[in-house]
Order: structure tokens, then C-alpha cells, then sequence
């Protein structure tokens, strides 16, 4: 059963068939040549792998993000961290990672991060001088920040499959977010100097606290989220629907960039990026109680146990497939694979499961932003037009950076632990 599941999905990546549908052809195969289980444990199995009260912070987080692009909320926030940075040489490529660290704060998605930071930033650096590849790998690159600042979906999944406190891990991206969005401010900086690219005119304060008041009621949304979690007011599914609402009265009474008339297209969005997480999520049930069934955990512990027994080897032998597995899979369906295989695992080996989570989330963030089918460089590229190879080409300095970052969040676990056990 295990070899005609592996069979079905290999040929169903081979032509080309979408990861959700291909596993769950996969386990249609291996259901009828066990002969021994009856086809009726497929959707069985998928309404029990959907019947969960943390995935329906999925669909509202994305609700919540698509209003807040249409809303006029992004744009305000791109406003504000121009305000700050501009005047820096090099300070709008600044700007763009400060922002989608601002979005990813609200999103919780990278591509959706990637298209409206990009769509607002990319333009405005070609417009000011920044080649048009450059000023894509800064939005690139920074866009993967989507899934690790909170709230972030690609956590919330995470959380489920380990059966890990999402409060907590969206309490332990905080610190590593801000690490990375550092990271690559710093390498876009230094960039930007090396290949002479202009400064800003400098804000004077009076403006920078007009931008700031204007921009305040977006800013307030993650503060309103990560306190309500942290003071125990709602669960992170409960923050999800408050962001929904929070985020129309902003965009329909405050800011009016969002007319009634608007919601359609906004649910109608945000409706088809959900369907396609739940599609996933209902589909990677059956194919891992198959593996269970198989004992395919067990046997890939044994493997790499069997390698090394040392914590670090095993954690950078881990970090390495994801980082490959990334660069050519969705990352909701790498955790859903791969995950159940590699936390049994970390557990043997006394790893704390917040930690792995962070590491986990991480890596399959880097492997958004890495060539040559990284998600968040088609994204940037639909908005900027330029070709796969020229982005590759210039996204190169900020991977480095970011993966130095990643593997000292791995072999330091306090950056990832102490704010959760602090809070919790």
C-alpha cells in the first residue's frame, strides 16, 4: 500500500497535477490495491482532518488580509515606514522590508504580502532609479515574512498537525521576525550603497507623526491580536474573527477606501486562497494516517537516528530538505508531509516542540524566496515583469542572510523560547 502511495503521488508531480488533488489520488490508489480498506476511509478520513476548531482561523486570517490590502491599510503602512527609512541611502529598499514586516503582521501570508508591498514599492524604486530586478528581490525576500510574523497561517498549521500551542508560536515568531526583517534591512542597505542607488528626501517630525497617526488604526490590529492571546482574553481561532471585524469598521468608517460594494470581490478572494489551504489540510489527512498505518515515521526516525545521534547534525540534515523541499512545494503541504515524520523525532531527541515549530517555518520560508519556483518570486515577478533568472540572479545576497539567520535561530533556541515562556 505504502509503495503504490508514493507511486501515485510521484507520477501525479510528474505531470503536474495540483499537491491537494494529487494526494488525494494517491490515497484513492493505495486504498484500492490494499483491497483490504474500504474506499469509504478517504472522505472519512478528510472530514476528520476538517473537523477542527483552529482551522477556521485559516479562512478568517485571510478574510482579514484581503480587507486590509483592499482597505487602504497596506498602503498607509508603506507611507509610514517611508517616513521612517526614506531619507537612508538606499532607504526605499528599506521601506520595502519594513512594510511587508508592517503587512505580514496582518496578513499572515507571503504571497498575499508579496503582491501588496510589490504592487505599492516596486513601481515606486524603478520610478526613483532601482533596477527593476533589485527592487523585486528586496520585496521577494522580504515577503517571506509573511508566514513567521504573527499571525501566521503556515503557524496555525503547524500548531495543528504537532498538536503545538498556536498562542505560543505566535508568541515565539515574534523575536526571530524582527531578526530577519533586521537581517535583510541591513543587506538591502549595504546593496544599495554598493550599487549607488539614491536616498529619500528627510521627513521632518510634524510629518512623520502625521503619517504615523494616519497609519495607527492598521498598526494596532497585531497589537490587538497578540495582546488579546497573551493576556488569555480570546485563542488565536477567536483573534481571527476579531481581525476580520476590526479590519472592516477600519476600511468601511475610518479610512472609506472600502465600499459595500466591495465585499464581493473581497470574500469572493479571500473564499478561493481558503478553499485552496482547506483542500490541502482535508487531503493530507488520509495520506498521513496511511503513513502511520505504514509506520513511516518510525522507519524515517530510525534512519536518521541511525546517521547521528547528535542534535545538531540531525537538526541541520532537517533543515536542509526543508530548504530543498521548499523551493519546489507549497509550504502548507510540506509541514503536512513532512512534519508528522520529522516531530516524533525531535521529540526523541528533547527538542522543544515551540522551537522546532519556529525553525520549521522558517526554513520553508526561505524556501518561498529560492529558485527556481520559490512562490513569492513568481508573485514579485507578475508585478514587476521581469524574468525567473534576473530575480534569482539578485535575491542571492539576501537568501545568504537569511539562512545565517536561520541557522543561528536553530543552535540558539532562547531567541525562539524565552518570550514564550515569559508570557506563558
Amino acid at each position: 500500500m505504502l509503495l503504490t502511495l508514493l507511486v501515485a503521488l510521484v507520477f501525479c508531480f510528474m505531470i503536474n497535477v495540483p499537491i491537494g488533488f494529487a494526494m488525494g489520488i494517491a490515497v484513492f490508489a493505495s486504498l484500492i490495491a490494499s483491497g483490504a480498506m474500504p474506499i469509504a476511509m478517504l472522505p472519512q478520513r478528510m472530514v476528520a482532518g476538517m473537523n477542527s476548531f483552529p482551522l477556521l482561523a485559516i479562512p478568517l486570517f485571510m478574510l482579514a488580509g484581503t480587507i486590509m490590502e483592499r482597505g487602504g491599510i497596506s498602503k498607509r503602512i508603506v507611507g509610514l515606514a517611508s517616513a521612517l527609512l526614506g531619507h537612508v541611502q538606499g532607504g526605499l529598499a528599506a521601506v520595502s522590508v519594513l512594510a511587508c514586516t508592517f503587512f505580514a503582521s496582518i496578513s499572515g501570508s507571503a504571497p498575499g504580502t508579496a503582491a501588496a508591498v510589490g504592487e505599492l514599492t516596486i513601481p515606486e524604486m524603478v520610478k526613483r532609479g532601482y533596477s527593476n530586478a533589485y527592487a523585486s528581490a528586496v520585496v521577494a525576500s522580504a515577503s517571506c515574512l509573511g508566514v513567521v510574523v504573527p499571525p501566521s497561517i503556515t503557524f496555525i498549521i503547524f500548531g495543528i498537525v504537532a498538536d503545538v500551542s498556536i498562542g505560543q508560536l505566535f508568541i515565539a515568531g515574534i523575536v526571530p521576525g524582527a531578526l530577519l526583517s533586521l537581517a535583510l534591512i541591513v543587506v538591502s542597505v549595504l546593496r544599495s550603497r554598493q550599487l549607488g542607488y539614491p536616498t529619500e528626501e528627510r521627513q521632518n517630525w510634524s510629518k512623520r507623526w502625521r503619517t504615523f497617526v494616519d497609519s495607527l488604526w492598521g498598526l494596532m490590529l497585531p497589537a490587538i491580536i497578540l495582546g488579546g492571546i497573551m493576556t488569555g482574553i480570546f485563542t488565536p481561532t477567536e483573534s481571527a474573527g476579531i481581525a476580520v471585524f476590526y479590519g472592516l469598521f477600519v476600511s468601511i468608517f475610518i479610512y472609506r477606501e472600502l465600499g459595500w460594494k466591495d465585499l464581493i470581490p473581497v470574500f469572493y478572494k479571500a473564499s478561493l486562497n481558503s478553499a485552496m489551504i482547506v483542500l490541502l489540510i482535508a487531503m493530507a489527512s488520509p495520506f498521513g494516517w496511511i503513513m502511520i498505518v505504514e509506520q513511516v515515521p518510525q522507519m524515517a526516525s530510525s534512519a536518521l537516528l541511525g546517521f547521528s545521534t547528535n542534535v545538531y547534525v540531525i537538526l541541520m540534515l532537517m533543515i536542509i530538505m526543508y530548504l530543498v523541499l521548499g523551493t519546489f512545494m507549497e509550504t502548507g503541504a510540506i509541514i503536512l508531509l513532512i512534519v508528522p515524520i520529522f516531530a516524533p523525532v525531535a521529540q526523541q531527541l528533547g527538542i522543544d516542540m515551540v522551537h522546532f515549530g519556529v525553525i520549521t517555518v522558517v526554513a520553508l520560508a526561505i524556501g518561498m524566496a529560492t529558485p527556481p519556483v520559490g512562490i513569492t518570486l513568481f508573485a514579485t515577478c507578475g508585478i514587476s515583469g521581469v524574468s525567473i533568472g534576473q530575480l534569482s540572479r539578485m535575491i542571492v545576497p539576501f537568501l545568504l542572510a537569511l539562512i545565517a539567520c536561520l541557522v543561528l535561530l536553530a543552535y540558539v533556541p532562547f531567541i525562539s523560547t524565552f518570550l514564550p515562556s515569559l508570557v506563558f
